[in-house]
């Protein structure tokens, strides 16, 4: 096929979505002695599910069905890559619109490691209409993740900024754990006075969720080791923890 011949053939994931449904059949009593279908075949709402799962891949494993729906014709696998020079009279460069938030440390990897990400980008992945379709992936590799650490970025302390933070954190870890299936968040972060008096006993019965009150220092990689190795303090001590995902809670700043 043109697609694998071109070298747009991605190696398949690990792990989808949601598991394959089992094809319903009809019981060892009614097929004896006739020839009735043994599969039933699906209902066609769990028909619809299923060719959903199928398609939320979420990488191009060059099955060409993309082509194949294409009725415009717009996709062509054999097009050969282009470079094209353009004449303008003029150019302007814009910063466009962003969130801005105050520096983090570099020690915490953002911006280095592409699983490191922000509480904005996180909630926009949690998001329906965001660029993964309410997904939650890892932005290196498109693999869903089993550890997620939440983590103070902002370095003072402020407790209306924790304050805000850790209910935003905590509000994005719950809508993750409702996502994916036997999914473990950890939040690292100098926990101040009013969180504890107001929500810190509800989100101790959160399922999955687990609140470590710390500071974190650094996020790096082992060699030849694809998971974030997140080292914090706690009571003193340091402490080292593998993660699939980091998210780091920022502090708005207004331009």
């Amino acid at each position: 096929m043109i697609y694998e011949k071109e070298k747009r053939y991605i190696i398949p994931f690990k792990e989808m979505l949601s598991p394959r449904v089992e094809m319903p059949e009809i019981s060892v009593d009614e097929r004896r002695g006739n020839f009735v279908e043994v599969e039933i075949g699906f209902p066609e709402k769990v028909a619809a599910n299923e060719a959903k799962r199928c398609l939320s891949c979420r990488r191009c494993l060059g099955c060409g069905l993309c082509w194949a729906e294409c009725r415009p014709g717009a996709i062509d696998f054999s097009l050969p890559d282009k470079e094209l020079t353009l004449e303008f009279d003029e150019v302007i460069i814009t910063k466009g619109q962003d969130n801005g938030f105050y520096p983090v440390s570099p020690n915490l990897g953002y911006g280095e490691y592409a699983d490191v990400i922000t509480d904005i980008q996180f909630e926009r992945m949690l998001s329906p209409t965001g660029p993964t379709d309410g997904m939650i992936v890892s932005p290196l590799d498109g693999e869903i993740p089993e550890r997620i650490a939440v983590v103070q970025g902002y370095s003072e302390n402020d407790d209306d900024h924790l304050l805000s933070s850790l209910v935003l954190g905590v509000n994005e870890s719950i809508l993750a754990l409702h996502k994916i299936e036997d999914l473990e968040v950890v939040i690292i972060s100098p926990v101040c006075q009013s969180f504890k008096e107001w929500f810190l006993s509800d989100t101790e019965k959160i399922s999955g969720l687990q609140i470590i009150e710390g500071w974190p220092e650094s996020v790096g990689k082992s060699h030849n080791k694809d998971r974030l190795n997140l080292t914090y303090s706690e009571n003193g001590q340091k402490r080292q923890e593998p993660f699939d995902l980091v998210v780091v809670l920022t502090k708005p700043k207004i331009h």
